[in-house]
Order: structure tokens, then C-alpha cells, then sequence
């Protein structure tokens, strides 16, 4: 493995490099901007003739980007979590609903049960509450 080195590019660039030991063409497509490539690359005559000095400002800026990048990725990795969470109480929320109506209705029921049940039932139930202590 050879050397890294940093480049800058203005332009993104393919760059030849003869040939491979099988005897194919070997090329290198680089992108513009600040970059990590082998040596063998940077000391290629094409890229050092398209190649800036890079001063501190490029170093800085180089390593702000990977960390907006960085930033970025958690970013849309959180966005992803909290659409996921939405989703999940909204299921929720429709399954309180859900519950809420069948606990409505079998409310109803039991009332139209009680409403049906014999006269001596009704009788011994408000006869209940009667006798019940009645709080001050």
C-alpha cells in the first residue's frame, strides 16, 4: 500500500495511468475538492497540472465539511426515528379510540341488560343502594 497524500482539485478529473499487469487501461476518476489519494496518483504529471496549493483555509474547511456531512447523516437519522415514533402514536392512538368506542358500547349493552332484567332484580338493587351508609 502506498503513501496517502492530500490534493486539491478545481475540477473533477480521469486520469490514465497506462496500463494494469494484465495489460488493460488503468484509470482513476478523482472529484473536485480536497482529497486523500496515493502518491502514485498526485505525482502523476495530469494531476499535479490540475492540482492547487492548499493552504490552511482548505484544511479547515475540508474538515467542516466532513463534519456537516457527519451532522447531516445523524440528522436525517433521528428525522427517520422521530417519523417512525409518529407513525407508532398515531397506530396508538387509534387503537385508544378503538377501545374507548368498545368500552362505550358495552356500557350500553350492560344498561339495556339491566333495563331487561326481571322486577325482583330491580327491586333488590335500589334496595342496595338504600341501605347503604350515606356519606356527610
Amino acid at each position: 500500500m502506498s503513501k496517502q497524500v492530500q490534493i486539491l482539485l478545481s475540477r473533477p478529473l480521469t486520469v490514465n495511468l497506462g496500463t494494469d499487469e494484465h495489460g488493460q487501461p488503468k484509470s482513476v476518476k478523482l472529484p473536485a475538492g480536497l482529497q486523500q489519494v496515493e502518491s502514485e496518483i498526485a505525482e502523476n504529471w495530469f494531476v499535479k497540472a490540475h492540482c492547487q496549493e492548499i493552504s490552511s483555509n482548505d484544511l479547515q474547511t475540508s474538515e467542516l465539511q466532513k463534519q456537516l456531512d457527519d451532522a447531516n447523516e445523524a440528522l436525517q437519522a433521528l428525522q427517520t426515528q422521530s417519523d417512525e415514533a409518529t407513525k407508532k402514536i398515531g397506530q396508538l392512538e387509534g387503537d385508544l379510540k378503538e377501545r374507548d368506542t368498545e368500552i362505550a358500547n358495552l356500557k350500553i349493552q350492560l344498561d339495556k341488560a339491566l333495563q331487561t332484567q326481571s322486577p325482583d332484580m330491580k327491586m333488590k338493587e335500589p334496595a342496595k343502594a338504600k341501605d347503604a351508609p350515606k356519606e356527610a
